[in-house]
């Protein structure tokens, strides 16, 4: 009886850890755009870039920014688009880039 209460209560342990390992990504993905609007890049779409696992895994996202048209066709084009490295719920930008570069 009481080792049925045991493997009872590590079959819901496991089955939060599991339901909560989504959820770093959610919270991930919101920490991203959160960086993306302090760096000037109102984010337009945020997706995964790279992923690590392991203790030391996380995430690289890659933010595209809804950045307004320019007025002068023949101005050179900077960054449209930020890496952004999560771990665990802490996310930096990692660097800017062109959209032509992630492709």
């Amino acid at each position: 009886m009481a080792v049925m209460r045991f493997m009872a209560a590590i079959f819901f342990a496991l089955t939060l850890l599991g339901a909560a390992a989504p959820a770093w990504a959610d919270i991930n993905q919101v920490e991203a755009g959160e960086v993306a609007r302090n760096n000037n890049c109102p984010p337009k779409k945020i997706q995964v870039f790279q992923q690590s696992v392991g203790s030391e895994g996380g995430t690289i996202y890659r933010v595209d920014c809804n950045l307004p048209k320019m007025a002068d066709a023949n101005a050179p084009k900077g960054a449209d688009a930020l890496l952004i490295n999560c771990k665990k719920n802490l996310c930096a930008l990692l660097r800017p880039m062109t959209a032509e570069a992630g492709k």
